[in-house]
């Protein structure tokens, strides 16, 4: 029997695809010390996510064998991870440019500001995640994991009232308060404030107004995914209750009499959940690589960043033994200079746009500073001068001790 997804492979391909893009993208944040902590949060819990997904749907295309115990447990509280770390990196970002927005400058005023600043970005991006895929997911944990045919790995929670209170509401949360108190604010001034924008952009030496743009529609299209999907979902989970009354908590024995127990479900069980199941299914694994392709065009795509890949595939070549062409080693040495700084022109007139434009060698000039061989003849007549000096000194201090100079 071949996969059940009509597209197989489509969706490994693409997903593969978008976590290295992903890897890409965190690879010139590293280099080139992104400023930005909320976008290399988001970046690399969709790395993960990706690659996870694209497992899955590889291992899974095609059965529903309970296999892989270790993986799955690995990947069904990543999963929930990822479910909460996407809007909360959102908010991270939004709320980085409202302090921008705010303080007209790019830089918080003291260390303690800064420290504490770093402390809610990590706490937001990072630990809140981990915790909810911890031990807030456990209490609400129905089964050890759930394999679907041509998903795989999956969580399994019981929905209640706290549930929803404890889990899915932070998938609408951080897009509102993003929304209502910081969204306006950015809007406000990089488009009505422009001039004032740019006055403060140019005295930073590592980010500029065009940063500040692709970080705002990164901002624009992380919200149009996550609120609307946060909100349809929530109303689907409160909707689908079968006529029942939806419980405030189903009991601590109740929810974790099966919690050690893997489940499978066929895709044609899946399939007679409705189309809204399918679709529903299908649009959480594709979100996350459209996001991902989304990223990659926005930041991945620039100079600075193709140049970071050229650095680091020589570095690689080198490392292997490969040496590169002397067109790519002037190319290399170029690199240093607009990995970390502004956009500079060397002594040799080597710039950015050089780079891009595949310029690697610089014409000399036969008129202008004096050749190598001018400049050492030179050293050579004014360090003979100094020992005929020498000498001639020495000479006249003899004569003195032996008394033909009084």
């Amino acid at each position: 029997m071949g996969p059940v997804d009509p597209t197989y492979p489509l969706y490994p391909v693409a997903s593969t695809l978008a976590g290295l893009m992903m890897l890409f993208v965190l690879l010139t944040s590293l280099i080139r010390q992104n400023w930005n902590l909320g976008v290399a949060f988001l970046c690399f819990w969709l790395l993960f996510e990706n690659v996870t997904y694209a497992a899955d749907t590889i291992v899974w295309s095609d059965n529903i064998d309970l296999k892989s115990y270790a993986f799955c447990d690995f990947a069904s509280r990543l999963d929930m991870a990822t479910y909460i770390a996407k809007p909360m990196s959102t908010l991270i970002i939004t709320r980085r440019l409202y302090l921008v927005a705010s303080l007209q400058s790019i830089d918080l005023p003291n260390t303690a500001s800064r420290r504490f600043n770093m402390c809610i970005e990590w706490t937001l991006g990072f630990i809140f995640p981990l915790l909810v895929a911890g031990p807030i997911y456990y209490v609400h944990q129905e089964l050890r994991f759930v394999i679907q045919e041509g998903f795989g790995c999956g969580n399994a929670v019981q929905t209640s009232i706290l549930e929803i209170l404890t889990i899915e509401i932070w998938t609408v949360i951080p897009p509102l308060v993003s929304i209502i108190f910081y969204y306006p604010r950015v809007v406000r001034t990089f488009y009505l404030q422009s001039r004032d924008t740019n006055s403060f952009l140019r005295s930073s030496r590592t980010v500029s107004r065009t940063s500040y743009i692709r970080i705002l529609c990164l901002a624009s299209i992380d919200l149009l995914f996550t609120l609307p999907i946060g909100i349809v979902n929530l109303v689907l989970i409160a909707t689908d209750t079968e006529g029942q009354t939806l419980p405030f908590y189903g009991g601590w024995m109740e929810v974790h009499e099966w919690a050690w127990e893997p489940l499978g479900i066929s895709y044609a069980e899946v399939q007679a959940g409705g189309t809204t199941n399918v679709a529903e299914n299908y649009f959480a694994r594709w979100v996350s690589v459209a996001l991902s392709f989304g990223i990659f065009g926005i930041f991945g795509l620039t100079s600075e960043a193709r140049a970071s890949y050229w650095s680091i595939i020589y570095t690689v070549l080198g490392l292997l033994g490969c040496k590169p062409t002397s067109r790519a080693r002037n190319l290399e040495a170029s690199f240093g200079e607009i990995e970390f700084g502004p956009r500079t022109q060397d002594s040799q007139g080597m710039t950015l746009g050089d780079v891009e434009t595949g310029v690697g060698t610089h014409q000399q000039s036969f008129v202008g500073p004096q050749s190598s061989v001018e400049k050492q003849s030179e050293v050579d007549t004014v360090l003979e001068g100094m020992e005929q000096k020498s000498d001639d000194e020495s000479k006249v201090e003899l004569r003195k001790e032996s008394g033909e100079y009084k």
